[in-house]
């Protein structure tokens, strides 16, 4: 199952706005032969980051995963994806 590069990249805009607006940094990587993905800083513990990735569940849903790889959500509920992200990276206190 195939996807234009542009839909991925809106769903992790999407992701990437909600979890700065939470105080991280999200930053997208994509271009020429690149698989687009998000990189996420906790501005409060910078050792603390991680690349969020777009890709098909067994269910044949678009999902956004971490790259170990675990299903957060799917891309159609961003707060939920960004409330799992959070949840990673938390320091101590949040």
């Amino acid at each position: 199952m195939t996807i234009a590069p542009e839909e991925v990249v809106s769903w992790l805009e999407k992701l990437g706005a909600e979890l700065e607006s939470r105080g991280f940094s999200a930053r997208l990587r994509a271009g020429a032969g690149r698989t687009p993905c998000l990189h996420v800083i906790n501005l409060a513990a910078p050792v603390m980051s991680e690349t969020v990735m777009v890709a098909v569940d067994g269910d044949g849903e678009w999902c956004f995963y971490f790259p170990w790889p675990e299903r957060i959500a799917q891309v159609s509920d961003p707060v939920t994806a960004a409330d799992r992200v959070e949840r990673v990276l938390a320091e101590v206190g949040r």
